[in-house]
């Protein structure tokens, strides 16, 4: 059992690295988005590949301290995993946020009705 979290955190850090340098749906949306709002959603989808990494390090780094009973420093590491979690929460909801908006955009003028809340 003392590899799961290694395993855990090597396919976390994996779907990070391929969010990082890879994802190209923020690129699909160059013809129907405006530029400056398409490569603010570039750059903050790049930004939560890059935090998904340092989360996986930070839960492998945790688990380790945990392991060598250093309580301490583990602890620090649960608040840390626990802000990454957050981070990547709250710019997952920013990403929401633009693609209703340009969803509502395009409603509008197209001339249909919005019947979203």
């Amino acid at each position: 059992m003392d590899y799961l979290p290694g395993i855990f955190a090597l396919i976390v850090a994996a779907a990070g690295w391929y969010y990082l340098f890879y994802s190209q749906a923020a690129f699909r949306l160059q013809g129907v988005e405006d530029a400056n709002r398409n490569r603010l959603r570039i750059r903050l989808r790049r930004v939560g590949g890059l935090v998904i990494m340092l989360l996986a390090a930070s839960f492998y780094a945790m688990f380790v301290m945990l392991r060598r009973e250093r309580f301490a420093a583990a602890g620090v590491l649960i608040l840390v995993v626990m802000f990454l979690m957050g981070a990547v929460m709250a710019l997952g909801l920013i990403d929401l946020r633009m693609t209703r908006k340009m969803r509502r955009e395009r409603r509008t003028a197209s001339g249909t009705r919005d019947h979203e809340g």
